[in-house]
């Protein structure tokens, strides 16, 4: 799948809270160190921080890491997590390469101002963090008006982020690039405004993330399940549920399931996608069953419904125009076979 969804972790997420916080705050910081390093060993998201995390963290006194763990762990008795542990996965996430600057080819912007509603740059004390957080929101906003995102979007990561979108103006006196798709920005004091897609944790990113289109844009069948995956998952917590991203069940995709989805999709547009997720979701889970019908091997309501050995072929309304077949599989899985408009009924094997 080409340009993954991908996200940059702030510097600031790193960094070690004050000795004297809440004890729950600090198991809080290694449990959210904890969730972000498993990123590292997933395939469907492309991870980054900044090239001035370290120098930004070193700057205010916050790297080593080690030592001020050491502190925070003694004061407040923790013994379920050990610091040598906890800083080796810090200092993981610090050296991942290439750096979001070097891949996006974004290299320094100049401001003369900068805002985000709300505001997440002055709740920030350590001038090294601001500094370096402010750049990248820059960074991000200009890249998230004028250039093509990755497939599912591109997220900041925050220590605490207030709601999903941030608001962002700015006078951007200078920035250096290599792209040739970020055009020439207004003058102070005409403003830059654009906007970052901000988590803070791994439901927030999922949240984050746009299933439609990598279901759209998907060069293969990975693609396609990583949609899914996260359709299902967005339904399971609309339905007050907490699932598991890496114990979800997810349907088989059959050969020609991507291409007949996608050619759908290109014919009629956006309002399509999101039907067809549906439909696959209500599949997986049950639901809306009076849309499911019997494929059969005939127009009549009598014919006998097409096998593939035990497994049942089935036709799942989507809408008035187009339909959902899928196998119905012996072993009690589902495999996708096609999304087809009204007056077809064949069903790839």
């Amino acid at each position: 799948m080409p340009s993954l969804p991908s996200v940059t972790i702030d510097a600031g997420v790193l960094a070690v809270p004050y000795v004297d916080c809440a004890k729950e705050d600090a198991f809080q910081y290694v449990e959210m160190l904890l969730e972000w390093s498993e990123l590292l060993d997933e395939s469907w998201i492309a991870i980054y921080m900044s090239e001035r995390a370290s120098e930004s963290l070193f700057v205010d006194g916050l790297y080593p890491l080690r030592e001020q763990l050491r502190e925070l762990f003694n004061a407040h008795g923790i013994i379920e997590f050990d610091v040598n542990t906890v800083a080796t996965i810090a200092n993981q996430l610090l050296a991942i390469t290439p750096s979001f600057e070097t891949y996006y080819r974004v290299k320094e912007v100049l401001l003369g101002y900068l805002e985000t509603d709300p505001d997440v740059i002055g709740l920030i004390t350590h001038a090294g963090l601001r500094s370096d957080l402010a750049r990248c929101i820059a960074l991000i906003a200009v890249l998230r008006k004028y250039c093509s995102q990755p497939l599912g979007g591109h997220s900041l990561i925050l220590r605490e982020a207030p709601r999903q979108v941030i608001q962002v103006k700015a006078y951007i006196h200078e920035l250096e690039h290599t792209r040739d798709d970020i055009p020439v920005f207004p003058c102070p004091p005409d403003l830059f405004e654009g906007d970052v897609l901000v988590c803070d944790d791994f439901r927030g990113l999922i949240d984050c993330l746009d299933e439609f289109s990598i279901m759209v844009g998907a060069s293969d069948d990975l693609g396609i399940e990583l949609a899914v995956r996260i359709a299902l998952f967005k339904y399971e917590i609309a339905q007050g549920d907490s699932p598991d991203w890496g114990s979800m069940i997810v349907p088989a995709i059959g050969a020609s399931f991507r291409e007949s989805c996608q050619q759908v999709c290109c014919d009629r547009g956006g309002s399509v996608p999101p039907k067809i997720l549906r439909s696959i979701v209500e599949t997986i889970k049950g639901h809306n069953l009076s849309a499911v019908h019997a494929l059969r091997t005939g127009p009549g309501g009598n014919d006998p419904q097409r096998m593939r050995g035990a497994d049942k072929a089935q036709r799942r309304d989507i809408d008035r125009e187009f339909h959902l077949h899928y196998w119905e599989c012996a072993n009690g899985t589902v495999e996708l076979a096609s999304v087809v408009y009204h007056n077809n009924f064949s069903i790839p094997g």
